[in-house]
């Protein structure tokens, strides 16, 4: 018999629904607008705690790369469980959302490579 491993997804929403569950039974975060802030506050902060070894290595005080890597790796997945959280409770396929918005950047990016190419070439003549 083949035991089923659960992604990383299905365990990150069990543990959130764990810690809605708490939250809840402490009087906090019982309703949807209260969710929502929270988790909306949660990725500002990650972003920041992802901003901190970034900001470290620019400024050249970083002497352990490996640990650099690991701090900018955990925070970028802090960031992407919250992010996820987020989608599933707005009830926003993220996969679907991500892919409408790169149609959108591609025909943005299109557009100003065009411009670009307008640009050059009237500045040759």
């Amino acid at each position: 018999m083949q035991t089923c491993i659960p992604t990383w997804k299905e365990k990150a929403e069990e543990i959130h629904q764990r810690y809605l569950k708490l939250a809840n039974a402490e009087g906090e975060l019982g309703d949807h607008i209260s969710k929502v802030r929270f988790l909306a506050l949660a990725i500002a902060g990650e972003a920041g705690e992802l901003a901190n070894p970034v900001k470290k290595e620019w400024r050249g005080l970083v002497r352990d790369y490996v640990a650099h890597d690991v701090d900018v790796a955990d925070e970028l997945a802090d960031i992407r469980i919250y992010v996820e959280h987020m989608a599933s409770l707005c009830g926003v396929d993220l996969d679907e959302a991500c892919e409408e918005k790169l149609i959108t950047v591609e025909a943005r990016l299109a557009a100003a490579e065009k411009d670009a190419a307008k640009s050059s070439t009237a500045s040759k003549e």
